[in-house]
């Protein structure tokens, strides 16, 4: 079967947490203490552990005797405001966070500790305007925050705006030599000057080779320079390993959790520090703490995966997806690990488990129509794909992958070269790429019409070379062959 480009199992990534990053409507709100702030909508405690709800609890009611005592200066009430931020902060309650984060800020202008975090808030939130706008007060409140810079820059680089990046990475080299380098080598690769990419990069890993993340990026820059083997061997070597900020105002909320999510919070910085022992004991303890926690069996099978342990990660993430079939990353861990091990079937019963819990997840969704092709089970893939395309026609992924199975099937009685053009067109009017311009090509050979295919794969290959895309060129021109000949059915 010729290419299936479309989302497949997502990669090892261990962000995943069961704090909640989007936070529940609040039932009630901390009433402003004074004209020109805000409400602080409080969140609900019930579904929290005791000991969570019971800490939230205390820091409200001593805001709250803050406030009815009429502090005589705003320095005491904004620090009372800043403490709760701090607070909601640390197990995710970001709305909560923002308003008093907000309060702390409007009535101390000139604590950066407040900015900083805020700025952080809107970072993990992916708010990248509002958390650039917030470090820069907070760089000019107190410019010796070099942490401050430093996230500053991984923001930079986020919205693009590389210049920018490229001065506060160099702002920091000789306070966080790697950190500065790593930024500078991201400017670089996103600026195409892959073999300086390089350099920094694998400066970075001589250091601290534990940083096995950053195996991606060298992987990015050597596929830029054409070096596909080298990209490929990186690849192979890329792993959760990052490299941290030394951020003593971030780090401090750390302190503040309690109870089982405070020993996933211990196991997710030792695990991104590669300190996977450590990790692996802090998961084990917060299981012990809550024992129905699907989060802490997930970071601790990931974890054992990490360890070489791939049999004990597979039962952890089979406990994990049993007790919350409906949490996408238990399910696509344990399928992530079950291919690896070699069981694609144990890892079909998976999906189609989750897929019957939540049909609405198009990555569920593809990733069990991708395996179920795999296995030579194309009628099933077909079928599941349809009933997706009919239910979310815009979705690009589920479109493409039908279209490219309608038109490539190596059971060629679940072709249908005519609905194949039709559903390529419309992703390719939508999302005008080369791969996709590769799946109408696909599509038209279905059809016999050869030098229309041709021509198309043709048009992706320049559209590929004008993005710089040196690796996509290049697989490109090794399926052009393909449509040259008559016939040139797949």
């Amino acid at each position: 079967m010729r290419v299936l480009r479309a989302a497949c199992v997502v990669a090892l990534v261990l962000a995943y947490s069961g704090a909640a990053s989007t936070q529940a409507p609040a039932t009630n709100e901390f009433a402003p203490a004074r004209t020109g702030l805000r409400a602080i909508p409080l969140p609900r405690l019930d579904d929290l552990e005791p000991a969570v709800a019971d800490q939230i609890r205390e820091q409200e009611s001593a805001l709250r005797a803050l406030v009815e005592s009429g502090p005589d200066s705003s320095s005491k009430l904004a620090s009372g405001y800043g403490q709760i931020a701090r607070l909601f902060h640390a197990y995710e309650f970001f709305d909560s966070a923002e308003a008093a984060y907000l309060n702390a800020v409007r009535l101390a202008p000139g604590d950066a500790s407040w900015l900083h975090l805020l700025g952080y808030l809107h970072q993990q939130a992916g708010q990248l305007e509002a958390a650039a706008d917030r470090f820069e007060q907070a760089l000019r409140v107190q410019p010796d925050d070099r942490a401050a810079a430093v996230r500053l820059g991984q923001v930079y680089l986020g919205l693009n705006r590389l210049r920018e990046a490229r001065e506060q990475f160099q702002s920091v080299e000789a306070v966080f030599p790697m950190l500065s380098r790593n930024g500078l080598g991201e400017v670089a690769l996103r600026e195409r000057r892959y073999d300086e990419a390089v350099s920094h990069f694998r400066a970075v890993l001589e250091r601290v080779p534990q940083a096995s993340s950053v195996h991606y990026s060298l992987a990015m820059a050597y596929r830029g320079l054409g070096r596909l083997d080298d990209a490929r061997r990186e690849l192979e070597r890329r792993g959760p390993g990052g490299l941290n900020v030394g951020d003593p105002i971030v780090d401090s909320l750390q302190a503040l959790i309690r109870g089982e999510r405070g020993l996933v919070a211990q196991g997710r910085k030792a695990y991104e520090a590669g300190q996977f022992p450590e990790a692996a004991a802090a998961f084990a303890k917060a299981i012990d703490a809550a024992p129905s926690s699907a989060t802490a069996r997930v970071n601790l099978g990931l974890t054992q995966l990490q360890m070489g342990n791939t049999a004990a990660a597979i039962a952890t993430l089979q406990q994990a997806f049993e007790l919350a079939p409906e949490d996408t990353n238990a399910s696509r861990e344990l399928v992530r690990v079950l291919l690896r091990a070699g069981r694609p079937d144990d890892a079909i019963r998976v999906l189609a488990k989750a897929h019957s819990v939540n049909s609405n997840d198009e990555e569920t969704l593809v990733s069990l129509s991708i395996l179920l092709a795999q296995q030579n089970r194309f009628r099933e893939a077909v079928a599941l794909l349809t009933e997706g395309n009919q239910r979310f026609p815009e979705r690009t992924a589920t479109t493409t992958t039908l279209a490219r199975l309608l038109a490539s099937s190596p059971d060629r009685s679940v072709r249908d070269g005519q609905r194949a053009l039709e559903l390529a067109n419309a992703v390719h009017r939508a999302e005008p790429t080369p791969v996709h311009g590769e799946t109408i090509a696909l599509a038209l050979a279905e059809q016999g019409r050869c030098d229309d295919a041709l021509s198309w794969m043709k048009r992706a290959v320049n559209e590929a070379e004008q993005e710089g895309d040196a690796a996509e060129a290049a697989r490109l021109k090794g399926e052009m062959p393909k449509y040259e000949s008559v016939p040139c059915r797949p």
